[in-house]
């Protein structure tokens, strides 16, 4: 996924008229996203189908409270030219992030880095771990 299409998104769902349900916020990824919803024990599940595992999570009761997907494919084995190609999207998503949000709040733990933005009421986090870049976007309901 390239760095334009990560942001995109992101302001995709920076956009949504929150508090939003998670129904109608499937919905929406579906339309404007090209993103699937699969329905397994009569509860539906949004995914990305472009990336493996393609599941997106959300969480929240009466409304989405956060959004949490994939930019990357999950690394099954772990090697030297993972770590560049994922150490080098999240170091090139977090580049226009800064241009777009000024400075991120960084943070390292446990083998992850997560770069933070607060974006008004909303808050978004790239994570860099050793098997995948991820993106979380808090809705001013998870807030």
């Amino acid at each position: 996924m390239s760095v334009a299409e990560v942001w995109e998104i992101v302001d995709f769902w920076a956009s949504l008229p929150w508090p939003v349900s998670r129904v109608d916020a499937q919905q929406r990824a579906v339309e404007q996203l090209g993103w699937v919803v699969e329905v397994e024990d009569g509860l539906g599940f949004l995914v990305n189908p472009r990336f493996r595992p393609p599941e997106v999570s959300m969480s929240g009761i009466d409304s989405v409270a956060s959004v949490r997907f994939r930019i990357t494919d999950a690394v099954a084995k772990e090697t030297a030219a993972s770590r560049a190609f994922l150490g080098d999207l999240f170091t090139l998503v977090v580049r226009e992030g800064t241009a777009r949000l000024g400075r991120a709040s960084i943070r390292r733990d446990r083998g992850q880095t997560d770069a933070t933005w607060e974006m008004g009421a909303a808050q978004v986090t790239i994570t860099l771990s050793s098997r995948a870049v991820a993106v979380r976007f808090r809705t001013p309901a998870g807030r």
